[in-house]
């Protein structure tokens, strides 16, 4: 049994920094406007867009499980002063969804751009993943949902073109992301998961996750002894080189998992519901699905 967590500095060839990630408070964008976004991913793609034609801040710092994440009372305070605020929504901010109504409640325009970006259905009848970035095909429309919101805020700036830069970085992204898995055999695109987090990846570069080990969209969640026994027994039969899960998670059933097989499997965190800290490589949202991507590809590589 052994976890491996892959280091390594990317070679970016788009440069995005993170402009704003504050827990609470204000961000590095200053103007009329406050917008307000829930995830560290969602806040970095957002500052790619304003360009500094709104004050914005970001609820969830870097690191943060927006699973599990509960936000200070000043941050609710943040929420509910806003003129937009820009969500995941399907669930993912589990803890915010009281506040989000509030917010709602008291005027403030709130966007969810999960369920306006063709999500992909949960096993359990009316359940939707929520976890749409891991496609940035997807975040491509929600770029323009997001424009669109800030237009209707303030139709002076021209959000569109303002936009069209990373838009395109966007779609580079994703013609990246193909190439890595071009020399990966079609029939050996298998993910063995942490938690149902990798569907839209899987789906945009033709993976198919066999088994996950918590048993649902959420890390919140635990598995029953017989669901996690059934997960080894699958494990076991499979061929799979590597356990990848979300590095804002315990490691500890992963390892608990790899450890009841006879083979070497390793445990392989991902960036998955949170930007990196400054200086990972996952420090951005393009940086994060870079990372991401490359990790897998060494994975099968190997």
């Amino acid at each position: 049994m052994r976890t491996t967590l892959i280091l390594k500095t990317l070679t970016l060839g788009l440069a995005i920094s993170l402009v704003a990630s504050a827990c609470g408070g204000g961000g590095d964008e200053r103007g009329s406007i406050e917008v307000v976004a829930t995830t560290s991913i969602l806040g970095d793609i957002t500052a790619n867009l304003v360009d500094g034609a709104v004050t914005l801040t970001t609820i969830m710092p870097p690191g943060a499980d927006p699973h599990e994440f509960e936000p200070s009372a000043r941050q609710v305070a943040t929420l509910r002063s806003a003129d937009l605020i820009i969500a995941n929504g399907l669930g993912l901010e589990e803890s915010l969804e009281d506040v989000l109504q509030a917010a709602v409640e008291d005027g403030v325009v709130l966007l969810e751009v999960g369920p306006e970006v063709n999500p992909l259905p949960l096993a359990a009848a009316g359940e939707y993943d929520p976890h749409v970035w891991l496609d940035p095909v997807r975040m491509i429309e929600a770029v323009d949902l997001i424009t669109a919101a800030l237009t209707d805020l303030d139709a002076s700036v021209d959000w569109i073109a303002d936009a069209a830069t990373y838009r395109a970085e966007l779609q580079t992204l994703n013609g990246w992301i193909e190439q890595q898995f071009d020399s990966v055999d079609p029939s050996a695109r298998v993910l063995f998961t942490g938690h149902q987090a990798f569907g839209y990846f899987a789906a945009r570069y033709g993976f198919e996750v066999v088994a996950t080990i918590l048993p649902g969209a959420t890390t919140t969640v635990e598995p029953s002894a017989s669901s996690f026994a059934a997960v080894v027994e699958m494990l076991e039969a499979s061929s799979v080189q590597a356990v990848f899960t979300d590095i804002t998670e315990s490691q500890a059933l992963a390892e608990q998992l790899v450890g009841q097989v006879d083979r070497t499997v390793d445990v392989v965190p991902l960036f998955v519901g949170a930007l990196g800290p400054e200086g990972s490589g996952a420090d951005s949202y393009l940086g994060l699905m870079r990372w991401n991507a490359e990790t897998i590809r060494m994975v099968f590589e190997r």
